[in-house]
């Protein structure tokens, strides 16, 4: 579960900082229609900055997925290696809940 809330909370800061760059944006926009040129100029720094922000926190919360997803693929592997006999009995588990699924579902 705190993997799940983590992930959770990750998603939701994420939402938050999307929501707040839409924002940032829509009141740039609004700025930009009755401010001059050195007042777009500003504003355009102030959306890059924005902007680079956002992709910060995306590329991070990316690379966080990547090592989790990483990790999980070598306990896996590792489980598998120390325990053939239990993740083969899940395999075929698996495949027969899909079976029978499948089966039920044709009738």
């Amino acid at each position: 579960m705190p993997r799940n809330s983590l992930r959770q909370a990750s998603l939701e800061s994420m939402q938050d900082e999307i929501e707040s760059l839409l924002k940032t944006l829509e009141d740039l926009k609004h700025d930009a229609s009755e401010e001059s040129q050195k007042s777009v100029k500003a504003i355009r720094s102030s959306a890059e900055r924005a902007l680079r922000h956002s992709r910060s926190l995306l590329g991070e919360a990316y690379e966080e997925v990547k090592t989790r997803t990483r990790q999980t693929g070598i306990a896996t592997r590792d489980y598998a290696q120390e325990h053939p006999w239990t993740t083969a009995g899940v395999a075929v588990g698996a495949l027969g809940l899909l079976a029978a699924y499948l089966m039920c579902r044709r009738n």
